[in-house]
Formats: C-alpha cells, sequence, structure tokens
C-alpha cells in the first residue's frame, strides 16, 4: 500500500512540476483511476496526505469511479466515509471539499430510490452540524444536488435519474426555508444560498408534469407551462427572490459585491424561467423581475450616458454591473411580447420601461452590452413569429438518444395552424408595432461607426462588424411588425437631415446603407424613392481619402450597388452613372487608400468593390449596350480594362473584372465590334507578360521544367492573360435576323494571338493550375462556338497543343477537355471531324494503355487520375457510332488499345484495386461499348449500313483480329474471372468493380458473343489459382451457376447480385485459408 501510494504521489508532483513528461505522467494517473485498488490507496491519500494536490486527485478519482460505476466493494460503507471525509474537509480547501459533496451525491444515485428521502435528511443533519463553520458545506451540497441529477456523466440510468429528481422535488420547501436561514448569516452565505436556490428552481424542470407541459402542442412543443412550484405557492413572496429583487433595484449601483449582484441574477433568471405565461402567479414573478431591472437601471445607466456616443472600455467595474442586469434583460424579450399582447395599451409601466431600456442597450458603445439589448428584441420578435427558441430539456434522457423521439422545428411549425398563427400575428402588429419602430431607430444608431476609427480608444473592428450582422438579423425580422417600406421610408426621412449637414457625417451614409441592404430584398422592387435617392447621391457623396473611414464608406456604397444591380439593369439612367462611378471614380480610388486597421479590410473593400461592377455589367449587360446609342459600352469597358490593367489590385479582384467585361462583349450583335474590342483587351493583357516571354528559352524544356515561383504556382499575369482570352462565354443565341458570319469573333480572336498563347502553354506546362485554367478555357471557347469551330483553321492547332502540354506533363484535365470536345462535336456529322476526333482520342489514350500493360518495373507508371480520365474520355468516344466505326475500322491504335486494356484490367485489380478502382471501372465501360456494338440488338430497328457495318467489325475485334497478345474475348473473360478474384478481400459489395465486371458478363451472355463466352467463363472460373479453384463447387455447380446468370441476363439488378454472390464466395474461401494457414 506505502508503494502504490508513494508511486501516484510521484506521479502527481511530476504532473506539476516535471513538464517535460507530463503526458506521461497524466496517463499513468488517468491508468491508476480505472483499478479496482484506487479505492484503498485513494483512502490513504484523503487520510494521511496535507498537500491540496494530492488531496484534489484523491476526491477526483473518487467522483471518476462512481460517475462510471466503479463502485467500491463496500458500497453500503462508501457513504460513512464521504461523510467522514467531509468532517475532515469541513472548512476547506473548497475544491477538494466540492469533489467530495458531488461524490456523495452520486453514491446516492446508485442506491435504490426509496433510500433517497432517507439520505437527504441524514445528510443534511450531519453536515449542519458544527454551528457557522458548517454553512458553507451545507449550501454546497444543496447547489450540488440538482447538477448531479443532471448531470449525464453519472451513468445510471434514466429512470434512476428521474426518480432521484423527482424525491427531491419532494422537499423543495424544506430546501428553500433551509437556504434563507443561511443567507442571514454573511454575505458570503447569502451568495451561495442564492446560487443553491438557482439550482433548485432549476430542478424543477425534471418534474414529469412540467416537461409534459412543454410539449403539449400537438406534439410540437411550445406550449403554455407553468411550475408546479409557482401554482401552489406564492413564489413572488420568498424571501430570497425579494432578497434578490431588493440587491439590483437598490443596491447594485452602491458597494454592493459584484458576486452578490451575480447570485440574484442568476436566481432571478431562474424564477422567469420556471412559467412562460403572464398571468396568475406567474405574472407577480415577472412583474418582480422587470420592476427590479428597470429599478437597477435607472441606478447604473445614467452613468452610461455618455458611452452612447464615446466606446465604453470592455473590463471595469461599471461594465460589469450593467452587464447582471443586461443578462436578466436579454432573457425577457418574450415575456415583454407576451404582456405587451395580453395588457393592450395598459401594460404596466415596468414592463414599457423595459423596452426603453432595451434600447438604450442596443445603443451603448460596448459590443458585449449592447448584445443584450439585441437579444431581448430577438427573442420579442421571435415570441411574435412564433419562433421562440427551446432549450433542450436536460432531463429528457430520451429526446437525446432518440432523434426521432424530439420532433424538429419542421414538425413544430407543421403542428401549428398556419391561418390561426397568421390571424394572431395580424392582431399582434398594432400593439408591438410602436416598440418595434422605436427599436429599428435604435438598432440605426447602434450600427453607427465612430466617426474616426482610429481615434476610438476601445473600438474593436471585428466585434462590431460581428454585431452589426446580428442588427441586420433584428432590423430584417422587424419587417413582419413594421413592413420593409416603414423601415426604407424611415432610412429616407434620415438621409433628407443627413444630406444637408456640413459636412456630411459619412458614418451615418454607412448605417443608411446598411440598413438598406439588410431589408431591400423583402421590399417590392422600384416601388420606393429612398434607394434611387441614394444611388443618385454615391457618385457626389464627399469620399474621405486618409484613414479607415476612407475604406469603410468605400465599402458601403459597393454593397449598395451590389445589392440594387438589379434595379440598375431595368434602369438605364442610374445605371449608366453608376457605371462611369464605379469605372472612373470609384475603383480607381481605392488602391490609393491606406490599409485600415484589419490587414484583410483593404483586401475586401477592392473585392467587393470589384464584385459590385462585375454584377453591374453582368445584370445590366444589354442596357449597357443598348445605352447612349451603342457607344456607353466602349467607354464602359475601355475603363474597366484600365482597371484589370492595375497591378495594384488583387488578382482575384482583376479576374472578377474580366469576366465582367466578357458580359458585355458577349450581348454585342455586331461581332465585328466583338471581335475588335475582345481583341484590343486580349492585346492588352498581353504588354503584362511581354517580360516572361521575352525571357523563355528557344525552345520549351519540357520535363526539365522546375517552377520559379516563391509559391509554386504560375505568375498572376499569365492567368489573367488566358482569362481575357475565354473571358467572352454565355453568349445569348444569334436572332435570326441577323446576318450570319462566317467565322465566330472569340475563335477569330484565339488565332490572332495563337502564338502568344502556344508560347505560354507550351513554356509552363510544369504549372498545374494554369493549364488546368487554358484547358477550361478552351473547353467554354469551344462549347459556346461549337457552330463555328469544326470549320475554324484554329481548331486543330489549339487541341495539337494540348496533345503536345500533355506529353510534357500529363495531367488529367487534357483527357478531360478531349472528353468534352468529343461530346461537342460527335454528333456534327463531319467525316473530316470525325477523323479529328479519332486521332484525339488515340493520340491521349496510346500511351497510356502501352503503360499500364508495359511489365512491372520496366516504366513509371502513371497517376491513377490520369489513367482513370484517359479511358473516361475513350468510354465517351467510342459510346459514338462513328466514332466507333472509324476508329476499329481504320485507325491502328484501337487494336493495341484493346489488346493492352485486357492485359492491364486484371492486374490493377491486383496490384491495387482502391487506388485504380476508377480507372478499372472506366476500362469496363470502354469495352462494353464496344461488346454492345457488336450486338445486333443495339441497333434493332436501323439498318443503316453503317451500324452494320460497325456490327461486324465489332465482332471481328473482339473474336477474330489476331492481336499481339492473342484473340481479346478469352482473355478478357479469365481477366474478369481475376477481377472477381482480385476484388474479394476488399468487401466486394463496396465500390463500383463488382458491378462494373457483372454489366461486362451480362453483355457478353446477352450478344451474338454468349455460347463462346458460357463456355470459356467456366473454364476460367475453374482455373483460378488455389485456394479459390474449388470455391465454386464441383463442375456441376459451375453449370448450375452459368444457367443461373443466363437465366437472370435480362434482369440487371438480379444478375449483379449473382455476380457479387460469386465475388463473396471468394472472400469467404480466402478468409478459411488465411485461418487454416
Amino acid at each position: 500500500m506505502a508503494t502504490a501510494v508513494t508511486q501516484v504521489v510521484g506521479h502527481i508532483h511530476g504532473l506539476h512540476r516535471d513538464f517535460a513528461n507530463t503526458q506521461a505522467h497524466s496517463e499513468w494517473l488517468l491508468r491508476f483511476q480505472q483499478v479496482p485498488e484506487a479505492w484503498s490507496v485513494v483512502h490513504e491519500l484523503l487520510t494521511s496526505q496535507t498537500e491540496e494536490v494530492v488531496q484534489y486527485f484523491a476526491s477526483h478519482t473518487i467522483v471518476s469511479k462512481l460517475q462510471a460505476g466503479q463502485l467500491p466493494p463496500d458500497e453500503s460503507a462508501c457513504r460513512r466515509e464521504l461523510l467522514g471525509y467531509l468532517g475532515r474537509f469541513r472548512s476547506g480547501p473548497p475544491a477538494v471539499r466540492r469533489q467530495l459533496i458531488a461524490s456523495l451525491v452520486d453514491c446516492q444515485l446508485w442506491r435504490p430510490p426509496g433510500e433517497d428521502a432517507q439520505w437527504l435528511n441524514d445528510s443534511l443533519r450531519h453536515l449542519s452540524e458544527g454551528g457557522p463553520e458548517a454553512v458553507p458545506c451545507l449550501l454546497e451540497l444543496l447547489a450540488v444536488i440538482p447538477e448531479e441529477a443532471a448531470n449525464r456523466k453519472v451513468m445510471v440510468t434514466a429512470q434512476r435519474r428521474s426518480d432521484f429528481a423527482a424525491s427531491m422535488l419532494i422537499h423543495t420547501s424544506m430546501v428553500l426555508e433551509a437556504l434563507w436561514k443561511a443567507a442571514q448569516a454573511n454575505e458570503v452565505c447569502a451568495i451561495g444560498a442564492l446560487r443553491a436556490c438557482a439550482k433548485w428552481l432549476h430542478l424543477q424542470h425534471a418534474s414529469p408534469a412540467l416537461r409534459a407541459m412543454k410539449k403539449s402542442t400537438a406534439g410540437g412543443g411550445g406550449g403554455k407551462f407553468t411550475a408546479d412550484l409557482l401554482r401552489q405557492c406564492q413564489l413572488h413572496e420568498n424571501p430570497l427572490l425579494q432578497r434578490a429583487a431588493q440587491v439590483l433595484s437598490s443596491g447594485i449601483g452602491s458597494g454592493t459585491s459584484l458576486e452578490l449582484c451575480r447570485a440574484c441574477a442568476d436566481l432571478l433568471s431562474e424564477a422567469v424561467a420556471l412559467s412562460n405565461e403572464v398571468t396568475g402567479p406567474s405574472r407577480q414573478v415577472v412583474l418582480l423581475v422587470a420592476e427590479a431591472v428597470v429599478a437597477g437601471s435607472q441606478q447604473l445607466l445614467p452613468s452610461t450616458q455618455v458611452n452612447l456616443v464615446k466606446w465604453m472600455d470592455q473590463d471595469t467595474e461599471l461594465s460589469s454591473r450593467v452587464a447582471v442586469l443586461g443578462r436578466l434583460l436579454s432573457e425577457l424579450g418574450s415575456t415583454f411580447t407576451r404582456l405587451v399582447v395580453a395588457d393592450g395599451p395598459s401594460v404596466p409601466a415596468s414592463i414599457g420601461g423595459l423596452a426603453d431600456i432595451a434600447r438604450h442597450f442596443v445603443e451603448l458603445r460596448h459590443t458585449d452590452l449592447a448584445r443584450c439589448g439585441l437579444d431581448f428584441w430577438y427573442q420579442a420578435l421571435s415570441q411574435h413569429i412564433g419562433a421562440e427558441s427551446q432549450e433542450d430539456d436536460p432531463f429528457d434522457e430520451e429526446a437525446l438518444s432518440s432523434t426521432a423521439a424530439r420532433p424538429g422545428a419542421e414538425a413544430w411549425a407543421a403542428a401549428r395552424d398556419p391561418d390561426a398563427e397568421a390571424q394572431r400575428r395580424t392582431l399582434e402588429r398594432p400593439l408591438l408595432a410602436p416598440h418595434i419602430e422605436k427599436m429599428v431607430q435604435a438598432h440605426w444608431q447602434a450600427v453607427r461607426y465612430p466617426p474616426e476609427p482610429e481615434q476610438e480608444e476601445h473600438f474593436e473592428w471585428d466585434e462590431f462588424v460581428r454585431f452589426r450582422e446580428l442588427c441586420s438579423i433584428n432590423i430584417t425580422e422587424a419587417c413582419l411588425v413594421v413592413t420593409p417600406r416603414w423601415i426604407i421610408e424611415m432610412i429616407g426621412r434620415l438621409l433628407s437631415d443627413i444630406i444637408q449637414r456640413v459636412p456630411i457625417p459619412w458614418q451615418d451614409i454607412d448605417a443608411c446603407v446598411f440598413v438598406l441592404t439588410g431589408v431591400a430584398s423583402r421590399a417590392p422592387a422600384g416601388q420606393d424613392q429612398v434607394i434611387p435617392k441614394l444611388i443618385e447621391l454615391l457618385p457626389q457623396l464627399p469620399y474621405p481619402t486618409e484613414g479607415f473611414k476612407a475604406l469603410l464608406l468605400r465599402c458601403a456604397a459597393s454593397r449598395l450597388v451590389l445589392f440594387t444591380s438589379g434595379y440598375l439593369a431595368l434602369n438605364a439612367g442610374p445605371c449608366k452613372e453608376i457605371l462611369r462611378f464605379l469605372s472612373m471614380q470609384h475603383l480607381p480610388a481605392i488602391p490609393g487608400l491606406q490599409q485600415g486597421p484589419d490587414p484583410d479590410a483593404k483586401k475586401y473593400c477592392e473585392a467587393i468593390a470589384c464584385d459590385a461592377l462585375k454584377m453591374v455589367m453582368t445584370a445590366a449587360r444589354k442596357t449597357i449596350v443598348a445605352a447612349d446609342s451603342g457607344t456607353l459600352w466602349r467607354d464602359v469597358v475601355s475603363a474597366v480594362i484600365n482597371l484589370v490593367a492595375d497591378v495594384r489590385f488583387n488578382v482575384d479582384c482583376r479576374a472578377q473584372l474580366v469576366f465582367g467585361i466578357g458580359q458585355v462583349l458577349s450581348v454585342l450583335e455586331d461581332w465585328n465590334e466583338l471581335e475588335q474590342m475582345l481583341g484590343i483587351f486580349v492585346q492588352r493583357m498581353e504588354g503584362p507578360i511581354q517580360h516572361i516571354l521575352s525571357a523563355l528559352p528557344a525552345e520549351p524544356l519540357g520535363s526539365r521544367a522546375a517552377k520559379a515561383t516563391r509559391d509554386g504556382k504560375a505568375p498572376l499575369e499569365l492567368k489573367l492573360y488566358i482569362a481575357s482570352v475565354s473571358s467572352v462565354y454565355n453568349m445569348p443565341a444569334r436572332a435570326e435576323s441577323l446576318p450570319r458570319p462566317d467565322h465566330h469573333p472569340v475563335l477569330a480572336v484565339v488565332a490572332q494571338n495563337f502564338a502568344a498563347i502556344e508560347k505560354v502553354c507550351l513554356h509552363h506546362t510544369h504549372y498545374e493550375e494554369l493549364m488546368e485554367q487554358v484547358c477550361l478555357a478552351f473547353s467554354y471557347i469551344l462549347g459556346f462556338s461549337r457552330e463555328f469551330a469544326p470549320s475554324s483553321p484554329i481548331f486543330v492547332p489549339m487541341m495539337k497543343l494540348m496533345a503536345r502540354c500533355c506529353e510534357q506533363h500529363p495531367q488529367p484535365y487534357y483527357m478531360g477537355l478531349v472528353r468534352s470536345v468529343i461530346g461537342f462535336f460527335a454528333a456534327s456529322g463531319s467525316d473530316q471531324l470525325d477523323e479529328i476526333l479519332v486521332d484525339l482520342t488515340g493520340l491521349f489514350v496510346s500511351p497510356v494503355a502501352r503503360n499500364l500493360a508495359s511489365p512491372a518495373g520496366s516504366v513509371q507508371p502513371m497517376p491513377p487520375p490520369i489513367t482513370g480520365a484517359a479511358y473516361e474520355m475513350l468510354a465517351e468516344a467510342v459510346r459514338h457510332w462513328n466514332l466507333s466505326l472509324l476508329s476499329i475500322q481504320t485507325s491502328q491504335w484501337m487494336p493495341e488499345v484493346m489488346c493492352a486494356t485486357v492485359e492491364a484490367l486484371p492486374r490493377l485489380a491486383e496490384e491495387n484495386p482502391a487506388v485504380y478502382e476508377r480507372t478499372i471501372c472506366a476500362m469496363m465501360r470502354f469495352i462494353r461499348n464496344v461488346l454492345l456494338w457488336g450486338d445486333p440488338e443495339t441497333s434493332r430497328g436501323d439498318n443503316a449500313p453503317e451500324l452494320q457495318e460497325l456490327q461486324k467489325q465489332a465482332q471481328a475485334l473482339m473474336v477474330e483480329r489476331p492481336l499481339s497478345r492473342g484473340q481479346v474475348l478469352p482473355r478478357l473473360i479469365g481477366a474478369l474471372a481475376r477481377l472477381l478474384a482480385a476484388a474479394a478481400p476488399n468487401n466486394p459489395s463496396r465500390g463500383e468493380v463488382v458491378p462494373g465486371v457483372a454489366e461486362v458478363m451480362r453483355t457478353l451472355l446477352m450478344g451474338p458473343f454468349e455460347y463462346a463466352a458460357s463456355q470459356q467463363l467456366q473454364v476460367a472460373l475453374h482455373s483460378l489459382p488455389g485456394p479459390l479453384t474449388g470455391a465454386l463447387g464441383n463442375e456441376q455447380s459451375h453449370q448450375r451457376l452459368m444457367q443461373q446468370l443466363k437465366m437472370e441476363k435480362g434482369d440487371s439488378r438480379r444478375f449483379t447480385k449473382t455476380v457479387l454472390g460469386i465475388a463473396e464466395q471468394f472472400a469467404v474461401c480466402l478468409k478459411k485459408a488465411q485461418f487454416s494457414a
């Protein structure tokens, strides 16, 4: 025993002193707490050791073991020992005493419910002995009982927890009386008594009757409830509650300790939470608390009057005391709405005072205190809307253990009658509107920045931004009471006054924009004069040029434009002015502004301004092109091109503007103008990359090229250049009345600048993100010009360029581009284009097939993403009959690729099936597509000679052609059997390999290959290496299996299930062999 005690003490000392091995000491002590011998060691530690850290560990060990259900050998003696320990630690240390008291309660939770009442009486009597010194220990017990009753760390059953709570609730009156007596001893005892009383009131929520009332509304929750304690006794007359109200009413502004004030607030908060009704006994409690908050605020808030303008220090005695009242105020919002609705014009003065105080809190220049006011109004609005929050029931174990037991918000909403709810809100709206109107005005005051943010000592920008978002939520919800139109008109009245001041206060303009952008989406578009007036005012505002305020007002202007782009698209006059303002004044001014206190502030200012300009150019592109007889767009596009070329802007912002330019150009009906302006744009964007191009070697370095940038990414100017080339997309359908041009303007610009594009690509293939952008750009260009691309002289050079780039640095996105091109043009009906597509397919897939079929170790294997993308491209190509016929009939690469594919398939599955799953599945889709073209059923009803020829060619490829490694069909069937065997150890029901095998098998058994396939499949399955040779049984079993497969080939789902069963039989056989070994 002595050795164990010494070891434990040594590790405790090590935990607090040996910092290099803290983790090791902690793990050893955790393991020690789990062993049964810990009980005897703990006893020695608590009776013989004097160090607090050792005593605390011992007491914590008892709590941990009791909570986990690791009971001592003698359970009946456990309570006696704990009471004995408490006798020793009655006066402290408090942390040790707290753990021992928790242990005392947890120990009782493991005893029969019939002993609870006697246990409580005995414990109270025992801990009351000793006079005044025993009072703190007694108060701690009364506080811990409700806590542990709801503590789910104690692993007792839900029923036991409920029984214990019910047993404690019976003694509530006795406990409250004992707490009142204890509170009269001194202030420390009063604080403990108030906190214990608050915990005991919280315990009332364990009452089954109260919990049933909370769930009473058709199972959806939100019903009226009142605790029995309120119904059966005059709680508002309870002396502890009276004292708490009196302290907050008259003592919070004087010398009363802050801890006492907080304890009083805790008690009053729990008292209000006992009911959501505002009649009868509940009303008296609510009024008592409301009057206390109002009286206390009348003492404290005059001292904060200066802080409606000047920002308040976050941590002062005054702010801490105001926070006590704010906490209570924040919980009275829904009660306020209920009382206003219930009493109407005759609402008590204290309730009206709550609204005034809540507005004062909102306007306080202290974000934490102001949030208390926001919470008050949020709850008030939620109560009116019918979406008041429902806290989790800490005593409802079933709701936590079963997701179906507790209805969600949708079920709760569905439980209410929509018509009745609408009628209720209509009746409530006139009563709440006066208060909500003043609330909105207070929120406008609250979202105003300080005039000089940098000079405001206690202003924190990031906290204030988050606070404004909360304000926006309240203002938006207020639209359901006072309507968006009223809020917009209120802002209009404020604006009329603001613009008359000299100088115009920028922070007031910003606040107006902030509120308008929050409610504009709720209001009918174009039916007010305020937003148009503010739009008209934007170019005329005196924007600051220095300090943080310069960025903030620019952000506000951008935000307003961003939210009104739809309005601008419908109104040419304001649209012209805003476009000129954004492109010629607003954005050019931003790079020269100073950095704000937050390094991201200027980036955000640039980003939102560029986003606003792009949105207007996108939404109003047709209006822009038509304005001023078709001259406005030239000025705007030229100005924006200058902005894109301005290297002071972030590259992402410049990219946004690139596509804004493209949106305007895309709707030009005169394609000559489009080609001219796009050419100018691309030429302008070539300027910044000239120094890069001039420094390149004469020939590309290919695979020897190395990344030269610090971040390993391509130079930003190259990305912008490629973006400019592909900026014109999303072009609307050309009107039939317009003459059809002989070429596409975007393809013409690509041709004009192809030398530069080619140089950029060939010398930078090692920059993956740049080349992926090029592939996407070419895909967009070809997709939107698909009517002209096949005849364009630049089409083939574009694709050959991508092939050269892929050869230097293979990547999957090159195959993705070819796959897209095949999808665009396979059905064009052009023999010349078909030849190009077939050649492209072979050009990209042949090296991949050769690489996969090469013996292991002879070549460097290609990455699986590349192989997968290549075969997906091939599967797409052979999905089209014309490309399939041409590739099988005339190409040299198709037999080679088919032969290599069948060779590589099983080896990939055997070596690394998880890594190559995508490749394997794409390979099987390719093979299946070829098999389908060889099946007469595929072309049933269409006797076109081309399809008949394709059928013959596909059959010949599979069974007649003597390929380099032999005929395809028998090797394919052997590969399929090996695929099933390879899939067996890796949970064959997961993944797509086995279903892919099943589809290929089904296709073989349904077409002209049925006889040969059925004969060879039996041989292939029987020829698998041990231990799978006899996995499917004897010869008769194999025949039955083949018969079953033939019967089920018409049902894809059943056929796949049977094939999956084969793989699972293989898995069982392999596992048996493993255990036998």
